[in-house]
């Protein structure tokens, strides 16, 4: 019995406590990684097909609305309707004022000192162009006394002549001894030469010798455009076009013609 239990061996000494942590082998840098298929929780649906299925649903919604609103308006459309059953086109009211070109600002009125200044330098003009056309306008028409004129003096020539002398009317009745003469011929330039002459009346202080020539008619009829000028600078110079409506402006441009025009019809009544 001692042989066997001395022939049984030894029990081996105890190993080294070892501690119950589990060791990983270190993972490699290039080791693909693979995304796992989460599995759905029990009792709620995927979210990405949920959302997929609300979107969808609200698609058919706005789908649906569209055709319902599309097909409501072809029905009530009056493209639809035949002549009777259109209702009447409303009536276009038209605005006051439409159709009549707008309406100018009004200027601003020029100063009183130089649009009076302007009247009386026009008015001066005016005189001067009525009393020079008065006579020649007479004896362009006609009228006058016929005489004879003996030439006194005679300087310049062609439009700078200037000749003086006497007046004697046909009659004999009255002799004018200083007179201003006009239309001479060169062949009547000497001292002493006679030449039949006209003089509107015996106050006046000019006679034309020979008959109405061009050069009478030429200056009656400039004194009488150059007088309507005035008028029209007397209209454009105080302002006249500066007032607020078209009534005032026609009534300020007559007003300011008429003032020249009867200058002439004053200087045209006295020279007669």
């Amino acid at each position: 019995m001692v042989d066997l239990l001395a022939a049984v061996p030894a029990s081996e000494p105890a190993a080294a406590a070892v501690p119950d942590v589990m060791v990983l082998p270190e993972p490699e840098r290039n080791r693909p990684t693979v995304a796992l298929d989460r599995g759905a929780v029990p009792g709620q649906g995927t979210p990405g097909r949920a959302r997929e299925d609300h979107a969808r649903a609200d698609q058919a919604l706005q789908d649906r609305v569209r055709a319902e609103r599309t097909s409501a308006l072809l029905e009530t459309s009056p493209f639809w309707l035949n002549d009777d059953q259109r209702p009447p086109a409303p009536a276009r009211e038209t605005p006051p004022g439409a159709g009549r070109p707008p309406r100018r600002k009004p200027r601003e009125p020029r100063r009183p000192v130089s649009g009076l200044l302007a009247l009386l330098a026009l008015a001066l003009v005016a005189t001067f162009f009525s009393w020079v056309s008065a006579e020649p306008f007479w004896l362009a028409v006609g009228h006058g006394h016929a005489g004879t004129a003996t030439v006194a003096r005679c300087t310049g020539e062609g439009v700078t002549q200037r000749c003086s002398g006497q007046f004697t009317s046909a009659d004999g009745l009255y002799t004018v001894p200083t007179i201003a003469l006009f239309g001479v011929e060169p062949a009547q330039r000497a001292t002493g030469s006679v030449t039949p002459a006209r003089m509107v009346s015996q106050d006046s202080r000019q006679a034309y010798a020979g008959e109405a020539s061009v050069l009478v008619h030429l200056r009656w009829s400039l004194g009488f455009v150059l007088v309507l000028l005035c008028g029209l600078g007397i209209a454009g110079l105080t302002g006249a076009r500066r007032l607020d409506t078209a009534r005032y402006r026609r009534a300020a441009l007559l007003v300011s013609l008429a003032g020249p025009l009867a200058l002439l019809a004053g200087f045209l009544f006295a020279a007669y």
